[in-house]
């Protein structure tokens, strides 16, 4: 009983802990194509195709969800920053005969039609002028089970400058603050070697690396999310709300005279290892610990007659 005290005072601790580190945390973010649907839905919006953002003049790609119930939804992609006629939607299942096809532009943007094998879709929008190419890309995912491996699409080229995830994140996963990921840089199918590559975030960072010699670049994701004050008693809590913002990811390129400007978007969420994930770490760890307790005290209880027979054979 003693133990189980211990135990429960400790895990009473931590989940205060973790309560204190997850109230701060607003639900602010703005998601792009992607993952997150539900934690983040209601923070998304569009603007005005080719008005620019205030937090970048980047190409974007933006993702729009409308309709009464998933039934009747509907997935509106707009660019911003950009000017296009259409935009060209991939999927991962290359042996679709809409793998490749190209969504009109309306008024609200491009109406994203959903494959019957669901899974992921690369997106681009594409400006051409006589001296400049400029290219926004992003990923939206169709939580369908048996989706295609989504690698062999990402490398199909799709346009002269690009940017590829190496790898995008999977299924239930995402980018988050603080973790290291790759994207391929190339034009023309070819790797840049040393090229210079921007990162801004809606947080505010703005970082610029260079790729490898094999044209890859090892991007950080900087933990840019400001803690904000508890709210007062009766103005409502986030109760678990993970933030999100969005980061894009861009470079340029001259050839032949053009320049060639090319933009990757997508979301992220906070640091998966804060103080808040670390307290309930620890405390589905003690609730693991606690559960075991009567188990080893019924093994103690049954060895007892066991041994009691033992002892008294040797008497014997």
């Amino acid at each position: 009983m003693k133990t189980n005290s211990i135990l429960m005072g400790i895990l009473l601790a931590s989940i205060s802990v973790a309560h204190a580190a997850e109230h701060p945390m607003a639900a602010s973010g703005v998601m792009p194509a992607g993952h997150d649907h539900a934690a983040m839905a209601g923070a998304m919006g569009m603007e005005g195709m080719g008005r620019p953002r205030a937090w970048t003049e980047l190409p974007l790609l933006k993702t729009k969800m409308s309709g009464a119930n998933r039934e009747n939804t509907v997935i509106s992609i707009a660019p911003q920053n950009i000017v296009a006629a259409n935009i060209d939607a991939y999927s991962n299942n290359l042996k679709d005969e809409n793998a490749h096809r190209q969504l009109p532009m309306e008024m609200a943007g491009a109406k994203l039609d959903k494959p019957a094998t669901g899974g992921f879709q690369m997106l681009t929008a594409r400006e051409e002028q006589a001296e400049s190419v400029r290219v926004a890309s992003t990923v939206y995912y169709f939580g369908e089970r048996g989706a295609k491996n989504p690698t062999e699409m990402f490398m199909q080229q799709k346009n002269e400058l690009e940017i590829i995830p190496q790898p995008y994140p999977r299924e239930h996963s995402r980018y988050r603050a603080n973790e290291d990921w790759k994207f391929l840089v190339r034009f023309n199918g070819q790797p840049l070697v040393n090229q210079k590559v921007k990162l801004e975030t809606s947080n505010g960072s703005k970082v610029e690396a260079l790729t490898d010699a094999a044209g890859v670049l090892n991007l950080h994701i900087p933990d840019d999310f400001k803690r904000v004050e508890e709210k007062k008693e009766g103005a409502g809590h986030d109760h678990g709300m993970r933030r999100g913002a969005d980061l894009v990811v861009a470079t340029e390129y001259v050839d032949g005279g053009k320049t060639y400007l090319t933009a990757f978007n997508s979301a992220y969420g906070e640091n998966a290892y804060d103080k808040r994930n670390l307290a309930m770490g620890l405390g589905f760890a003690l609730l693991g610990m606690m559960g075991a307790a009567p188990l080893l005290r019924q093994k103690k209880t049954e060895k007892k007659p066991a041994q009691a027979a033992s002892d008294k054979k040797e008497e014997v």
